[in-house]
């Protein structure tokens, strides 16, 4: 490429007015975008054990109430909007999203393949605060952009986006790409400066590539330079009015990128930009006719798909390892087979049954190859493809039976229902134990007269240490023995070393003390319980909005559960009620 660097930030200062932000947030204008990423790959994905990795790592709240609860918020008033951000960067993955949808191509290798991973914050990597563009992630973004622009500026590809058919030299053509592109690649309309701006670049951009007429290279180094603006790359709200309720009514384009970024994981289509323009986003039933129509679109999979990706760990399907002396039919085709199966499953639940939090959990059916119906036992034909089957509902039942979840939660050799344990009380109850004191020697004693099975060793291993026994003893073993009718692959079993299973338990979560007798049992409770539900709703929270709870949400919370409650916790419902919260819809006004 024949321009130089300095020349091109050079051209790319001129194209947006500051906007108030500096250092972590993003810069005052297009050229600071491609300074600096948090270089930071996140926690590693160990397995239980040695395996590596500590089961009560994540940084959720550890009080009784994760919204807060414990802080004293009056509700009095009402549920009062939260702090939001006003720069929210884009996700990798809403990234590769959008510039599929904006640049109409199918992208193979996605960009963010060589983006490095956001760190992830109460549990997901979408936290506003943590992602900020450092050196090398402007440099991915720069290169990224250089690359999709140029696909882009193809003949092909570019007559799929241009809006006229040049004439002359081009630049009214031009012009009128910049409008219309612009305003589906900032998600608004462009202010005049920045039209007159971005049209001169059609002409900055001439000769600077060795192919392509002038007017594809013209074009080119307008997509390359949006798709670089801060404007792009983050959701900007400049949004500063108070209204008389003391908070600032966000506009329509706003609320546009927030349903659609919450919803379709990408950019507004023209319907929900003209809703937009047209004022229609300006009341509740507006958002909401809105926020309908977008989870009936497939893009709504997207999304929801990524947020119980996060939620259930299912990246540590990844770095799966077994023994296969014990377990032959291990391999990486089975491993993927697992994480198929439970991408398909809440697919299914979410968007094909419409169902509810307690289907999720419940549920005894699930989508197998031929693979995974040996592991399951089942009887039939499979093949490579998968299909959907039902499961005996006395031995399997919805995401927590799913190998998944058992095998990532296992050792290589044997279970581990100190993993599972925790993994239920963090992820699924939201009350995560407190984390293990150094020093712990972290093997199990082994198998003798009085040691026979799993649940012995772990037994006895934890209750050596009285500051151990009290966590172990009520809050992390319970619920994880009642999985231990799985063995380390996640299939079923009655015996372990010759004796029988014991997966009764009792346990606590908070305030609720429950008993149960196996796994069945327990997921049956904690899916209609008030715990399970919240815990959902919480984390569908932190993931929608992108940021941690602080104690003024447990007001929208509290209201979002209740209502939420009474009408069955639908899972759609839930995603649907995010969009109306005052949170979502208002910014409150920052000191």
């Amino acid at each position: 490429m024949s321009r130089s660097l300095p020349r091109y930030l050079a051209a790319l200062a001129l194209v947006a007015p500051a906007i108030g932000c500096g250092g972590g947030g993003g810069g005052g204008d297009d050229a600071t975008v491609t300074a600096g990423v948090t270089e930071n790959p996140g926690p590693s994905e160990g397995s239980a054990g040695t395996d590596g990795g500590d089961p009560t790592e994540g940084g959720t709240d550890t009080s009784d109430d994760p919204t807060g609860g414990s802080q004293p918020v009056s509700c009095d008033a009402g549920p009062q909007p939260g702090p939001m951000p006003r720069l929210v960067r884009l996700t990798h993955q809403q990234y590769d999203l959008t510039v599929a949808d904006l640049l109409k191509l199918n992208l193979d290798p996605l960009p963010s393949a060589e983006f490095l991973a956001d760190p992830a914050v109460a549990g997901f990597d979408n936290n506003a605060a943590q992602m900020v563009v450092k050196d090398r992630l402007g440099r991915d973004y720069r290169r990224a952009a250089e690359r999709l622009a140029g696909e882009a500026a193809k003949p092909d590809a570019l007559a799929a986006l241009l809006p006229c058919q040049p004439e002359g030299d081009g630049s009214q053509c031009a012009a009128q790409f910049v409008t219309e592109f612009g305003r589906r690649a900032f998600r608004r309309p462009l202010t005049p400066t920045e039209q007159t701006t971005y049209s001169g670049l059609f002409t900055q951009g001439q000769g600077l590539y060795p192919e392509g007429t002038p007017f594809e290279q013209g074009i080119r180094f307008i997509i390359e330079a949006m798709l670089q603006s801060p404007h792009f790359l983050y959701r900007v709200e400049l949004s500063d009015s108070i209204d008389s309720d003391q908070v600032i009514p966000l506009g329509g384009y706003e609320l546009a990128s927030r349903l659609s970024y919450l919803l379709w994981g990408s950019m507004p289509d023209d319907v929900l930009l003209a809703a937009a323009e047209a004022g229609e986003l300006d009341t509740p039933e507006g958002i909401e006719a809105q926020a309908r129509r977008l989870l009936d679109s497939p893009k709504a999979e997207a999304p929801v798909a990524d947020f119980h990706r996060q939620w259930l760990e299912l990246d540590k399907v990844d770095n799966l390892q077994k023994n296969t002396d014990l377990y032959p039919e291990f391999n990486a085709a089975l491993a993927d087979a697992m994480r198929e199966e439970t991408q398909r499953f809440v697919r299914h639940v979410v968007f094909e049954l419409e169902g509810d939090y307690a289907a999720l959990l419940t549920a005894p059916v699930t989508f197998v190859n031929a693979e995974l119906a040996a592991l399951y036992g089942l009887q039939g034909q499979f093949g490579a493809e998968f299909t959907e089957a039902a499961l005996d509902p006395q031995k399997r039942a919805g995401i927590l039976t799913q190998p998944s979840f058992l095998a990532t939660h296992a050792y290589q050799s044997m279970s581990s229902p100190i993993f599972r344990g925790a993994f239920v009380q963090k992820q699924i109850l939201c009350t995560p134990p407190p984390p293990p004191p150094g020093g712990i020697d972290p093997n199990l004693p082994p198998l003798g007269d009085d040691i026979v099975t799993t649940r012995d060793q772990v037994e006895a291993h934890t209750q050596q240490d009285p500051y151990c026994a009290g966590c172990h003893k009520s809050i992390i073993n319970p619920p994880g023995f009642a999985f231990e009718h799985y063995d380390a692959l996640g299939k079923w079993r009655d015996l372990d070393n010759g004796a029988p299973v014991d997966a009764s338990g009792e346990t606590i979560s908070g305030a609720w003390l429950f008993s149960f007798t196996d796994a069945i049992d327990m997921v049956n409770q904690i899916g209609e319980s008030a715990n399970g539900t919240r815990c959902y709703l919480t984390n569908w929270f932190r993931y929608g909005y992108g940021r941690d709870v602080a104690p003024i949400d447990r007001c929208t919370i509290d209201a979002l559960d209740a209502e939420l409650a009474a009408s069955g916790y639908n899972i759609k419902e839930l995603l649907v009620s995010l969009t109306l919260t005052r949170t979502f819809r208002f910014r409150a006004v920052e000191e």
